[in-house]
């Protein structure tokens, strides 16, 4: 964790730390990130969490598709609900999207596109997903179950990245945060920050497995509703 600063300097040491960084100077990580093997380290290799909230790190996207899964025999979407359940996981992706393809995972810090806005982008269009996901179901009672699940796994993952962040690039991650909010996109322009956005960057992080699923599972919802009919 950062340092935090006594009352009395407090003010003077952020300002001249601030006035010190600049977004569109490269940050690079300050202890090595590759393996022997060439490949970037795990996690667990830069920090060491709670075995639990390890644990929910590594599983979080698998626990909540499995809970979704679980709901399809019960779920009762209708025509109003898959339409907004299918605009939502839209807009969702689109946000996921412009997100993967502007971050370079724990190689550089990136403070553009849609982390000049919030911190966790990819997380914020994963809750669109979820929410999206419980209008398909048609049922009003999966959003006091999914929702729950979603902040309980994503709360691990939010910990355990910032965590490595904060190891990786101190005192220019710590300035990031005091200016970019963690979830709540802050509405107001973005100063220049660090990142571009490239199409084979989201292929590199792997974003085609969660639109397959989205895909997938919004296909199942459309299915069951045309068999309710």
């Amino acid at each position: 964790m950062p340092k935090i600063d006594s009352p009395s300097s407090a003010g003077t040491a952020v300002v001249e730390r601030e006035a010190a960084v600049k977004d569109d100077e490269p940050c690079t990580p300050s202890i090595p990130l590759r393996n022997a093997d060439g490949n970037l380290s795990k996690f667990d290799e830069i920090v060491t969490p709670h075995p639990v909230v390890a644990f929910l790190f590594r599983r979080r996207t698998f626990i909540v598709l499995l809970g979704i899964l679980c709901m399809v025999p019960w779920a009762q979407p209708r025509p109003w609900t898959l339409g907004v359940g299918i605009a939502l996981s839209l807009l969702a992706e689109v946000i996921r999207i412009w997100a993967a393809g502007t971050i370079h995972k724990t190689e550089e810090l990136t403070t553009a596109g849609p982390y000049a806005f919030v911190r966790h982008p990819l997380y914020v269009g994963s809750f669109v997903h979820a929410v999206a996901l419980c209008f398909m179901t048609g049922l009003w009672q999966s959003a006091f179950i999914n929702i729950p699940l979603f902040l309980i796994l994503y709360s691990a993952a939010v910990t355990t990245e910032e965590a490595m962040l904060y190891k990786l690039f101190g005192e220019r991650y710590a300035a990031y945060c005091r200016r970019v909010p963690r979830f709540i996109p802050r509405l107001q322009r973005p100063e220049q920050g660090r990142g571009r956005f490239d199409w084979k960057q989201v292929r590199a992080n792997k974003e085609y497995v969660n639109i397959i699923w989205v895909i997938v599972l919004s296909s199942i919802f459309v299915v069951k509703m045309f068999w309710q009919l």
